[in-house]
C-alpha cells in the first residue's frame, strides 16, 4: 500500500507552474498548469488543456508527464535483455514446444476419428425409417409396463383405459399412456388427477366392428335356344 502512494506523493510535490501534465490517468488528456488554486480542499491546480480551455484538478488527480517518463527509463534499465536467458532454460522451452505440438496432432487425429463416427451415425440415422421407439409401442409392451406397475389398460370407445384400483383414466393414445409410465420416478397424482377421473361402471366396451357388407352379384339367366331363335326372329322382322 505505502509502495503506491509513494509515486503519487513524489509526483505532487515536483507539480510546478508551466510543467506539462495529463490528467484522470489518461494520456490523451493533456494541458499545461497554470496557477495553483488557493483556499481549496483538495488542493486543485488550474490548468490549460491542449484541446482547449481550462479546468480545475485536483493534486492527486494529476500526473506529470516527465516524471512518469523517467520512471519509465529507470524499469528499462532494470529489465535483462532477451541474450541473457540461460541456455538450459531455453532448450527446456524447447521441449515444451514439441511436447505441446506432438498433444495437438494427437488431439487432431483423435478428433478425425469422432467426426468420422459422427457422419457413419447421421447417415443410420437418415436411413432409418422410424427410430422413435414411442412410435413403435404395441399393446403388448404398454400391458407389461402397466402390470408391473399394478395398473391395466383396456380398450373402450375412442381410445384407452389406464386404471389402478377404483382409479380410472381415459387416453386417446397408446403413446400418452406409455410416457406416463415408462418413466423412472412418477407420482400417481400425475397419472390420476382428480379432474381427469372417470367412474369405473361408466367405463364402455369397444365397438364391435361390423363385417364388410358387400354388394349382391347381379348374373344375369342364362336363354334357352328356342328363346334365341324367336329374339333373331324378332329382330329380322323388325329390319324388314
Amino acid at each position: 500500500m505505502l509502495s503506491n502512494i509513494t509515486p503519487n506523493l513524489q509526483a505532487e510535490s515536483l507539480l510546478t507552474q508551466g510543467d506539462h501534465v495529463y490528467l484522470y490517468g489518461d494520456t490523451s488528456y493533456t494541458g499545461k498548469l497554470i496557477r495553483l488554486i488557493e483556499r481549496t480542499y483538495p488542493q486543485k491546480w488550474s490548468v490549460q488543456l491542449d484541446r482547449g480551455g481550462y479546468d480545475a484538478v485536483n493534486v492527486e488527480q494529476i500526473s506529470s508527464i516527465e516524471f512518469e517518463s523517467s520512471n519509465m527509463h529507470e524499469s528499462d534499465k532494470l529489465d535483462l535483455p532477451f541474450d541473457d536467458v540461460p541456455e538450459s532454460s531455453y532448450a527446456q522451452l524447447q521441449q515444451e514446444i514439441l511436447a505441446l505440438k506432438s498433444k495437438n496432432a494427437q488431439l487432431q487425429q483423435e478428433n478425425e476419428v469422432v467426426r468420422k463416427d459422427l457422419d457413419h451415425a447421421k447417415q443410420i440415422i437418415r436411413r432409418a425409417k422410424d427410430i422413435s421407439p414411442l412410435m413403435r409401442i404395441s399393446l403388448k409392451r404398454v400391458l407389461r409396463l402397466a402390470h408391473d406397475a399394478c395398473m391395466d389398460v383396456q380398450r373402450t370407445v375412442n381410445g384407452w383405459i389406464l386404471k389402478m384400483g377404483s382409479k380410472a383414466r381415459k387416453f386417446r393414445t397408446l403413446a400418452h399412456i406409455w410416457d406416463l409410465i415408462s418413466q423412472d420416478d412418477f407420482l400417481l397424482s400425475d397419472i390420476f388427477p382428480e379432474d381427469e377421473l372417470i367412474a369405473v361402471e361408466l367405463i364402455l366396451p369397444p365397438r364391435p366392428r361390423k363385417p364388410p357388407q358387400f354388394p349382391e352379384k347381379r348374373t344375369f339367366p342364362l336363354m334357352r335356344p328356342e328363346d334365341i331363335m324367336r329374339n333373331r326372329g324378332m329382330s329380322l322382322v323388325k329390319c324388314c
